[in-house]
């Protein structure tokens, strides 16, 4: 059996889940990795044609050729992104990514992965001299022009990857060899030493009688903990006491315990009282991309393209007044603003959910157009965080050891959902951007502009719902 180097990346971060999607595909459960993975390809197409116009100025671009594909007897199969012919008989290696840096660890090793191109080449008769990563520039910012000389870093890896070239060759025999067997314990899977957010597709297939809620519920629980836990087989929570968690795990704990929510009534009072009225509930929703896609912007760098707002007059207040903003083309954030500086008054403050993100599109922002930097830090030293009563105050295992407002809404306000949405997340709303702006006018550009408006419609008006729900505690 064939082992290509996005299955060897998939080994690596769990090799029981590349058995299941080779040996039984039609019941492999394609979720966040294959996404990720799918996500990775198609950005590196894209920046490949800039490193194609980029190579097409050098003297010796000749010696250049793009998509070398590589089988080895042992069967590795590979595809470089670019070989260059030396004078000496030998290639140099070109690997393309997205991203703005030389990867060396987390879901995608891109030293792991040249080293499986280098190793794939050289069985394949290739005499590897050097190895090289193009990726994109940080510090780069867009004109409107795209400059393929100052967007591209061609970064040498050869030293980086021969350090590892003996132990990838192992663990790429390891990887053959678990192909290659027919059967293989299904019962677990080495993910269960990972946290939640770094488990394989097939987790659940592999770990089906986990309890739930489980150890995997507390959050930003350390890999060392983890083990332990994991080693005692003691996944249920009712099996961890107090003492052997950190204070913001307790609380969960606490929860799961009780089977019941935890509520700091006098901690959200204070809440509550520190607010001044009117209140503004916003959401940004925002465009990352490899290639900058209007001038000021930076690769892979969140465009605001869209915001939603609700405002409350007072506490008693249900006829709220919703406002809303979405650019149809690419284009600067500025028009948003202007749009902004016509609907935020000069008072009350600002409710955000995970807060960070908002005050940081708008410092960004800040620092792109000087002349709106007033209004704009003025909104960030305005705005408070909902999010932040579900770390402390309002604590229940309702939530799966989450304060997304995703886990937080259908616990306390369970009429409200997100169920049915043709954009039901922001992913959702990045492709759906990414379309609408190649659009011509047309009834289906209408349709996916209304669903868009309503998927960030209603981000804010589920924080105004969960805002009255916890408000209720405290009459």
């Amino acid at each position: 059996m064939q082992l290509t180097k996005t299955d060897f990346i998939h080994y690596l971060n769990c090799s029981k889940s590349l058995w299941l999607e080779k040996h039984k595909p039609e019941i492999y459960p394609y979720g966040e990795f294959s996404e990720f993975m799918k996500k990775l390809t198609e950005e590196g197409y894209e920046v490949e044609q800039y490193v194609r116009q980029l190579i097409d100025t050098f003297d010796d671009f000749t010696d250049y050729v793009f998509q070398t594909s590589f089988l080895s007897s042992r069967g590795l199969f590979a595809q470089a992104d670019i070989i260059r012919s030396n004078e000496d008989g030998s290639v140099n290696l070109y690997e393309i990514k997205s991203s703005t840096s030389v990867k060396s660890s987390g879901k995608h090793n891109q030293i792991k992965d040249a080293a499986f191109q280098k190793i794939a080449a050289q069985e394949a008769g290739y005499n590897v001299r050097r190895v090289f990563i193009i990726h994109l520039n940080k510090d780069y910012v867009s004109d409107g022009i795209i400059d393929p000389e100052e967007l591209l870093v061609f970064a040498d890896v050869t030293e980086d990857v021969a350090e590892i070239e003996a132990e990838t060759n192992y663990e790429i025999e390891q990887a053959l060899e678990l192909l290659n067997s027919a059967q293989i314990d299904e019962t677990s899977c080495s993910c269960l030493y990972l946290t939640k957010g770094n488990h394989c597709d097939a987790f659940d297939y592999f770990n089906p009688n986990l309890p739930s809620p489980s150890i995997y519920n507390l959050p930003r629980i350390s890999r060392a903990k983890l083990t332990n836990f994991v080693l005692d087989s003691r996944f249920d929570l009712d099996e961890i006491d107090e003492s052997e968690v950190t204070e913001k795990q307790a609380l969960v704990l606490k929860s799961a315990h009780a089977k019941t929510s935890l509520i700091d009534v006098a901690a959200i009072a204070e809440f509550y009282d520190g607010l001044e009225y009117p209140l503004y509930f916003f959401d940004y929703e925002t465009y990352s991309s490899a290639i900058p896609i209007t001038s000021g912007s930076k690769p892979q760098h969140p465009l605001p393209f869209q915001y939603s707002l609700h405002i409350k007059k007072g506490p008693d207040d249900t006829n709220l007044t919703h406002v809303e903003y979405l650019s149809e083309e690419a284009k600067s954030p500025f028009q948003m603003i202007e749009h902004m500086e016509n609907h935020f008054g000069d008072r009350g403050h600002l409710v955000s959910w995970h807060a960070a993100f908002e005050n940081t599109q708008n410092r960004n922002m800040a620092a792109q157009f000087h002349s709106k930097s007033d209004f704009l830090y003025g909104l960030i030293e305005r705005t408070v965080d909902l999010e932040d009563l579900f770390k402390e105050a309002y604590v229940d295992i309702a939530f799966q050891g989450s304060t997304s407002i995703k886990k937080v809404l259908p616990v306390v306000v369970p009429e409200l959902s997100y169920d049915g949405m043709k954009v039901a997340n922001g992913t959702d709303a990045m492709e759906s951007w990414k379309r609408l702006i190649r659009m011509r006018p047309s009834q289906e550009k209408a349709k996916l502009k209304a669903a868009m408006l309503d998927y960030c419609k209603l981000d804010t008006l589920a924080m105004v719902k969960i805002f009255d729900a916890v408000r209720k505690i405290l009459n």
